[in-house]
């Protein structure tokens, strides 16, 4: 895989938490709930400040899916 691969997978990956810490934060409870043990806690502080959180990842989701693109045209 290449940089802008990498970028692009990691950017859906941050726009879909962030989906679903704006819109659906029972679902990513669930989710934290199944995956404890597996992958990692999200632990409650982000529970408390989802929005920015969400946004926060959002934004990041953009610039990533961004930078894929450009790396992509570069050729990098």
């Amino acid at each position: 895989m290449k940089l802008a691969d990498y970028s692009t997978v990691i950017g859906i990956l941050a726009g879909v938490m962030g989906l679903l810490l704006l819109f659906a934060p029972g679902v990513l409870r669930k989710l934290n709930e199944m995956s404890q043990k597996m992958i990692a806690r999200i632990d409650t502080t982000t529970f408390t400040y989802r929005i920015g959180f969400g946004v926060s990842l959002i934004i990041a989701s953009v610039f990533l899916i961004f930078m894929g693109y450009y790396f992509k045209v570069k050729g990098r």
